[in-house]
């Protein structure tokens, strides 16, 4: 069951972290390289999850329990360049028992650079089997009161 059913009681928790692009993350003309905001954005979603108590790491290897990209959207703005400090911010958007979308916004100094929703759905490591989310990702992620 997705969150819009249970808008009233879906509130979720955001994350930010900043960050400073690095002269690997860009071309020759200095401008970040569109692959490198995915990682960004990547980098965004793990600190939501530590922000909140979600320890991914320890989630990954005490489970056997992934959450692979299974789509993902992005929209370019603005170019991002060498030496520039983001700001990335992350947010969950919609749940459901399988899979979970985080809306990411990469931004400098106010202005929006990226824009990215991502869909990660929960499998067994070893299988690649769909696996209900844990109750502990949406405690960490949700404030109280939601329903899955």
């Amino acid at each position: 069951m997705s969150t819009k059913a249970h808008a009233a009681r879906f509130v979720p928790r955001t994350g930010s972290l900043e960050m400073r692009v690095r002269y690997a993350d860009t071309d020759k003309a200095a401008v970040v390289h569109h692959a490198a905001y995915l990682s960004f954005l990547e980098a965004g979603r793990i600190e939501l999850f530590r922000e909140h108590g979600f320890d991914y790491a320890a989630f990954e290897r005490e489970t056997g329990t992934g959450l692979p990209v299974i789509d993902l959207r992005v929209r370019y703005r603005a170019p991002a360049r060498f030496d520039d400090l983001l700001k990335v911010t992350s947010h969950v958007s919609d749940v459901s028992r399988f899979s979970v979308w985080i809306r990411g916004v990469i931004e400098r100094d106010g202005v929006v650079l990226v824009e990215s929703s991502v869909k990660l759905a929960c499998v067994g490591m070893a299988t690649e089997a769909p696996l209900r989310m844990p109750r502990a990702f949406f405690d960490a992620l949700l404030e109280e009161g939601y329903e899955i």
